[in-house]
C-alpha cells in the first residue's frame, strides 16, 4: 500500500490554493466492489442508521435538509478491505502533516448511503461548538454513474461553485470550513465520508 507522491504534492498545492482536490483512482474497481457489497450487507442487516445533522446537544434528525443513512466505521470491524482503507487514510493524514504542518490526530469516518431523491442542503462541516474537523473528505463507490444520475458534490467558493462527480474510486479533499452540498440523487448513492481532526476523537467533545 502505497501514496502517489505526485498526486500528493497535487493534493497539497491545491488544498492550500483552492481548497479542495480531487483524487482519482485513490481506490480500485476492485475493491469498491468490495466495499459496495459490505455496505449493501450492512444496510441490509440494520446497521446502517438516519443521518442528523449538528453535534451532542444540537443533533437533530431532518429530512427536509439530509437525505442520507450511514455506518460508522473503525478498527473494531472486522472486514480486511475496510482495515485497508482505514490504513491508507491513515497514511494520508500523516503525509498531510508532513507536508503542510496541520497537526492532524486522528479521524472519524462512516459509509453513508443516499436512496433516491435524497440530497444534504448547503452547509459545512466544521461545528461552532465543536470546531475540530480540518480536512474533509469523501471516497466514491458509484460504478457507471452517468450524467443525470445527480447526486454531485457542490463546493461552494468565493468565485465559483466547484461541482464534482461522485465516481466510483474517486477521493475528493477539501477543507472542513467551506460550504458544499449534496444534489438530488436520482439513484442510490454510496461514499465513505470522514474528517480529519486535530485532536484525537475521544476528546472532540472538549471545546
Amino acid at each position: 500500500m502505497n501514496i502517489s507522491s505526485e498526486n500528493l504534492m497535487l493534493a497539497v498545492d491545491q488544498l492550500s490554493d483552492s481548497g479542495y482536490f480531487v483524487w482519482d483512482d485513490f481506490v480500485s474497481k476492485e475493491n469498491i466492489k468490495k466495499l459496495v457489497l459490505i455496505a449493501d450487507q450492512g444496510n441490509q442487516s440494520g446497521d446502517f442508521k438516519k443521518a442528523g445533522i449538528g453535534k451532542q446537544a444540537l443533533f437533530q434528525l431532518d429530512k427536509s435538509v439530509r437525505g442520507d443513512y450511514i455506518q460508522w466505521l473503525d478498527r473494531n470491524n472486522q472486514n480486511e478491505i475496510i482495515h485497508q482503507f482505514l490504513d491508507k487514510i491513515e497514511l494520508l493524514k500523516n503525509s498531510l502533516n508532513e507536508t503542510c504542518y496541520l497537526g492532524l490526530k486522528d479521524f472519524e469516518i462512516h459509509f453513508a448511503i443516499y436512496p433516491e431523491n435524497t440530497f444534504y442542503k448547503k452547509h459545512v462541516d466544521r461545528f461552532q461548538q465543536n470546531a475540530h474537523r480540518v480536512i474533509s473528505f469523501v471516497l466514491y463507490m458509484n460504478e457507471n454513474w452517468q450524467e443525470g444520475h445527480g447526486g454531485e458534490l457542490a463546493i461552494y467558493l468565493d468565485d465559483k461553485v466547484e461541482i464534482v462527480q461522485p465516481l466510483a474510486g474517486r477521493l475528493l479533499l477539501f477543507r472542513s470550513e467551506l460550504e458544499h452540498e449534496v444534489l438530488m440523487s436520482y439513484r442510490n448513492r454510496y461514499s465513505i465520508t470522514g474528517w480529519m481532526l486535530d485532536r484525537d476523537m475521544s476528546l472532540t467533545f472538549l471545546p
